[in-house]
């Protein structure tokens, strides 16, 4: 818009006619004034915004404790399939830890339940039996690492609230504000606004007496289905807010079911590429790379119980301050019969002989340079270990904190080293068949 501003005062400028337009500032082209009116108005609209949900923020920020119950309507339009649906939404939450609960029923249990209790955070899905703990800090624990969790929550602004900076978050997200006054919606008179966020197009109501926050708001997402038709999803949440109410004692705890499996990530585990899809399965082709430049083919050493990868990096903080823990693990191991490899992955040869040189290992140290070995097993988070059986199955992968590795591969290696061993393998002459 600038630069056709521009263009037009320059061809103006040059036309005999300059002299007489420039003078009379009154006759300037309406499209300018319009053009100033609405950059007036957007700057009025994005001031007010921010006043509001500043507002908004504050308030919430007082409170305790507070219940957000979201009714969320769906609906599709713009083909031949439209469709339409609710789903209900409970947030619970207190200082930094929170509860979330996801259902299609008003009153049937939650199809899902996440939770942060201050230490880890939990993601429960009941119907698959699958669920997902990482420790708070980590980026596994972060929301937009749980796909699953993020696109179960579009449409109902929870997504919005778990920001670390809402108001941040908010401002980086929202563009081309309107601000439509006032409006009464369900006997309270609101502020209403539209706006973009992430090309979709929003409309917000936020109460303007009394406690002021989000009443409703609508979310319209479009996506081209010709050059004359869109297919588009349009939500419509409408919200109730609880606050500081008297939270029950085991909000912030996740009964998990009986058989219920867990995984790194629910969303990974669904599609079919979690690391627990490999496990039962014969250890894929892997080759790593020794400190002197060497290759390594991983494959169970002859006599052994079994064979644990463990992937580590310097830069990953919770690897490296339990070394002194691991390595007695590994000797513990090792002294039951189970080969020990911890697998630096992504660091040159030269950082890795520097950091083992000042934090010796108990096991031999080897390198996945190109992360090839954790891509084929699936590992997507470290610290990880992986159990492989004398037969070459793939027993366990371990991933989280030191502390949860340890426990999963040391109930793992205590099945391993009580196993009889396995039948030794003899060289059949071509053609002859296998004894029966």
């Amino acid at each position: 818009m600038k630069r056709l501003l521009l263009s037009a005062m320059l061809v103006l400028i040059a036309s005999p006619l300059a002299a007489q337009i420039v003078a009379r500032p009154s006759a300037q082209p309406s499209y300018r004034r319009q053009a100033r009116a609405q950059q007036s108005d957007a700057a009025a609209a994005a001031a007010k915004f921010e006043v509001v949900i500043g507002q908004a923020l504050q308030f919430l920020g007082k409170a305790e404790s507070y219940v957000l119950t979201v009714d969320s309507q769906w609906r599709s339009a713009g083909d031949d399939s439209a469709q339409s649906g609710r789903s209900y939404y409970r947030l619970a939450a207190r200082g930094k830890q929170h509860r979330i609960e996801v259902r299609s029923d008003r009153a049937g249990p939650p199809q899902l339940v996440a939770v942060n209790d201050g230490q880890h955070v939990t993601t429960l899905l009941a119907s698959q039996k699958l669920y997902s703990q990482h420790a708070v800090g980590s980026p596994q624990a972060s929301l937009e690492s749980n796909q699953f969790l993020t696109q179960s929550l579009a449409g109902s602004a929870i997504d919005i609230l778990l920001q670390p900076n809402v108001a941040g978050y908010v401002h980086a997200q929202a563009t081309d504000l309107a601000y439509h006054g006032h409006q009464e919606l369900a006997g309270r008179a609101c502020h209403h606004f539209s706006l973009v966020w992430a090309g979709a197009k929003v409309e917000l109501w936020l109460a303007a007496v009394g406690d002021p926050l989000l009443v409703q708001f609508v979310r319209t997402a479009s996506v081209p289905i010709s050059d004359e038709a869109c297919y588009e999803m349009i939500h419509t949440a409408r919200f109730q807010w609880q606050l500081n109410g008297r939270l029950p004692a085991d909000t912030f705890a996740v009964a998990l079911p009986p058989g219920v499996r867990r995984v790194t990530d629910i969303y990974d585990a669904l599609s079919g590429d979690d690391p627990q899809a490999s496990i039962g399965q014969p250890l894929p082709k892997v080759e790593l790379t020794r400190l002197d430049g060497g290759s390594l083919e991983v494959a169970v050493p002859e006599g052994k119980k079994g064979l644990v990868l463990i992937f580590w990096a310097s830069w990953c903080a919770p690897s490296v301050e339990e070394m002194p823990a691991v390595s007695q693990f590994v000797k513990a191991g090792q002294a039951q019969g189970v080969e020990f490899y911890s697998v630096n992955v992504g660091e040159p040869p030269s950082d890795v002989r520097r950091f083992i040189a000042k934090s010796p290992l108990a096991s031999s140290v080897v390198l996945d340079p190109k992360g090839q070995a954790i891509s084929a097993l699936r590992v997507t988070e470290l610290p990880a270990a992986v159990v492989i059986g004398a037969d070459g199955t793939v027993r366990t992968i371990a991933c989280g904190t030191p502390q949860t590795v340890q426990a999963d591969v040391a109930k793992e290696l205590a099945k391993l080293v009580t196993e009889p061993p396995a039948a030794p393998k003899t060289a059949r002459r071509p053609g002859e068949r296998p004894a029966q």
